[in-house]
């Protein structure tokens, strides 16, 4: 029997009609997310990637992960960089779309400073609990120096990254956000920063680096940087 799959893999209308949103579209998707057989082959790629690095994996390891053969890993990507750009895109969505989770989880009924802390707090135990994609932001910052590309899109999705992080505070500060716009977006940058920065030191060193410490003493520093704010506009 011939190694190929009876489904097609569908296109994505997003990625063949972007239009004037082009620019917006970190990683145009050339497969359908929500095909279960798509999906799964992304999952594996991801474990094999963040386990053993982009170079040392193949696409017969990847097929194995699932019982399937390198065959049909290729039908639905061309090669192997081809999967590599995809589960960047792939994992970071999944990653940002926790995000987003963790930004409304915000506590309600509090100063400004208090509701953007909590929600700051969430965003680090989100990446604590998501190693994988630690360690497969780390293989795409080392790639991206040899891959034009991967390059492109890892700074799309990182742009993406502080769109979502401000949009996230904007709406945890609620009617108070006039108060703090000149700041979200460098506050946004700065969170990113630390986050990723963070993450890389906990990786290297683990528990000696004390992540947890510096990013508490980051929340407690940007919390007394908002309260500072909000007292001159109450003042004013």
């Amino acid at each position: 029997m011939a190694d190929t799959d009876p489904v097609a893999p569908p296109s994505d209308p997003q990625a063949e009609g972007a239009g004037g949103e082009a620019e917006l579209e970190a990683a145009p998707r050339a497969v359908d997310w929500s095909n279960p057989r798509v999906a799964s082959i992304l999952a594996a790629a991801a474990k094999c990637f963040s386990e053993k690095g982009f170079s040392a994996t193949t696409l017969a390891e990847i097929g194995k992960e699932l019982g399937l053969r390198k065959s049909i890993v290729h039908y639905y990507f061309a090669s192997k960089a081809a999967l590599v750009h995809e589960v960047q895109s792939y994992n970071y969505h999944r990653h940002l779309d926790a995000v987003r989770e963790a930004l409304s989880q915000a506590e309600t009924g509090h100063s400004p400073a208090r509701r953007t802390m909590s929600a700051m707090s969430a965003l680090w135990s989100g990446i604590k609990q998501n190693r994988a994609t630690v360690w497969l932001n780390i293989e795409v910052w080392a790639a991206s120096r040899r891959d034009e590309e991967l390059k492109r899109r890892a700074a799309a999705l990182h742009q993406d990254s502080r769109k979502l992080v401000k949009a996230g505070m904007a709406e945890v500060l609620g009617e108070d956000a006039g108060n703090y716009d000149a700041l979200l977006d460098p506050v946004s940058a700065l969170v990113i920063a630390v986050l990723n920065g963070l993450s890389v030191a906990d990786y290297l060193e683990g528990d000696q680096a004390k992540t947890d410490e510096a990013y508490q003493l980051f929340l407690l520093l940007l919390r007394l940087g908002l309260k500072q704010v909000q007292s001159g506009t109450e003042a004013g």
